[in-house]
């Protein structure tokens, strides 16, 4: 059996963001991400279907013939770039591991594909360097997260690139499996050629869910191209585009048995981009429209209708803290509304010293972004969390989560939930742990972007994506690049960015 090495290091990288990015968080559980495996412990993820890459290649590892080196794994929630301490430390780690288990047939990278370190270097580049400095040229296959701002030189430096096909990203695990696949075709020993294109748009987020359109009839196309005689892997980036490199965006990269069906599935893909771009722009409604339009829907549904607070996401780097929102609901006596996930330490662990059942004055919230304030008030602890509990949603299914000490604290109709730990509201068990139950709200106010949808979207009778401040600007042709390419347009048929102008 073929001897293959696994490690995985991972981090989306807003290079926006005054969030930190320290050592610890990649040494413990943060958010979706468990704490930082080494060698066996890795081992872990074969023992359950998990949704993460290295749990899918673990499991098909066998059948593909493959025998697997577990190396290290790590991986933290988006804030900003990893100083170059931390990355050098923890790919120290890495390459340490390779050294002693050296040599491999092949190895399987479990990455994110938009990283950034030190002074706006790019994560997965050099990553793939310095792995490549060690193992030489044998068949590197990386699984990449579908909002990776994917190099030229990255791409050229791996054998074989597999991108997510689902956002919300539900198919980690299946990826892993499509890498695990793609590894034995290459250790075969059989043709592979390869093909790249970058698009010349942003997408904005909202614009990104594969569950709707533009992007769900755009991924549809996926499986048409690989079912064509010689196509090997296809993929698709839709980009991240909280990260200010020249090469931050969409892009394609396909393999095949030969270099003219490489190209022309390339091509395929690329026009399907260019044929949807018109529908990649943005549309986001006011904080005190947004509200005023919840109350007024439901009314006349017995389904919450959920105002998405986009640009605060977590899980794009934004602090997750802003009460915007909050100040909307309040002011405007909305029913029975629920509100999270709330990150704010310091009032988490008031909350739990009030105790449950006491009221607690807290300046919630308001503290990360400039200019901001919290929301003072009198609040009511209705219940407290601390420790484990279980994800259940199509994200985190049968993983272990943990937010550090979590309240569920009340303001009139007005449940928050506050947490200690950052993560976006990708699952209905970050409210349950804390005795909401989702579906019984009028209004949920979530901090995500999209990956809400999975296990929310259901329950939904309305979605409504609001315009309050944070450290993502959904719009791109807000955003103060200074390193983007000359040329690409900021969205779908929008202004073209020039270093040149003011």
């Amino acid at each position: 059996m073929a001897k293959i090495g696994l490690a995985g290091f991972i981090h989306e990288t807003n290079t926006f963001s005054n969030t930190p990015t320290p050592l610890e968080n990649f040494l413990n559980q943060s958010g979706f991400y468990p704490k930082l495996l080494h060698g066996d412990e890795i081992l872990q993820f074969g023992e359950k279907r998990l949704n993460i890459a290295a749990s899918g290649f673990l499991a098909d590892a066998a059948k593909c013939d493959l025998t697997v080196c577990p190396l290290i794994w790590c991986g933290t929630e988006p804030s900003q770039p990893i100083t170059e301490d931390v990355f050098n430390h923890l790919m120290g780690m890495i390459e340490k591991k390779m050294h002693e288990n050296f040599p491999f047939d092949g190895l399987l990278l479990d990455l994110h594909g938009a990283m950034v370190y030190g002074n706006l270097q790019d994560g997965e580049t050099e990553i793939l360097r310095r792995s490549r400095a060690i193992v030489g040229n044998i068949p590197i296959v990386t699984s990449f997260d579908l909002h990776g701002n994917i190099s030229k030189e990255c791409f050229e430096l791996a054998t074989v690139m597999i991108g997510y096909r689902t956002y919300p990203h539900i198919d980690g695990f299946e990826n892993g499996q499509r890498c695990a696949q793609v590894m034995r075709y290459v250790l075969d020993g059989k043709p592979l050629y390869k093909s790249f294109q970058m698009a010349p748009f942003l997408m904005p987020a909202t614009t990104q869910p594969t569950t709707k359109e533009p992007a769900q009839s755009l991924y549809a196309q996926l499986p048409i191209v690989e079912d064509w005689d010689g196509v090997i892997s296809a993929s698709i980036m839709e980009g991240f585009n909280a990260c200010d490199l020249p090469h931050t965006g969409p892009s394609v990269f396909t393999y095949a048995s030969d270099q003219l069906t490489a190209d022309k599935s390339a091509d395929f893909l690329m026009r399907a981009i260019l044929e949807r771009e018109e529908q990649f722009s943005v549309d986001l409604v006011p904080p005190f429209e947004a509200v005023r339009r919840a109350i007024k829907l439901q009314q006349s549904t017995t389904q919450p209708v959920i105002l998405v607070d986009v640009q605060d996401n977590a899980g794009g780097g934004s602090p997750s803290d802003t009460v915007w929102l909050l100040k909307e609901l309040v002011k405007n006596d909305a029913p029975e509304t629920a509100l999270g996930v709330l990150w704010d330490p310091h009032a988490a662990e008031l909350a739990h010293q009030a105790g449950e059942g006491n009221t607690v004055e807290i300046a919630l919230g308001g503290h990360s972004l400039p200019g901001h304030t919290p929301m003072t008030a009198s609040y009511h602890v209705e219940k407290l969390h601390e420790g484990d509990f279980m994800g259940n949603g199509p994200m985190v299914a049968g993983r272990v989560l943990n937010l550090g000490k979590m309240a569920h604290v009340r303001l009139g109709n007005i449940h928050i939930v506050i947490s200690s730990d950052r993560m976006q509201a990708l699952d209905q068990s970050l409210f349950r742990v804390v005795g909401i139950e989702p579906c019984e709200m009028k209004i949920l106010v979530l901090k995500s972007a999209n990956h809400y949808r999975a296990d929310f979207g259901p329950i939904a009778s309305a979605i409504i994506n609001v315009d309050a401040p944070s450290a993502i600007l959904e719009d791109p042709s807000k955003i103060a690049y200074t390193n983007l390419r000359e040329g690409v347009r900021l969205k779908g048929l929008g202004p073209v960015f020039s270093k040149s102008k003011p």
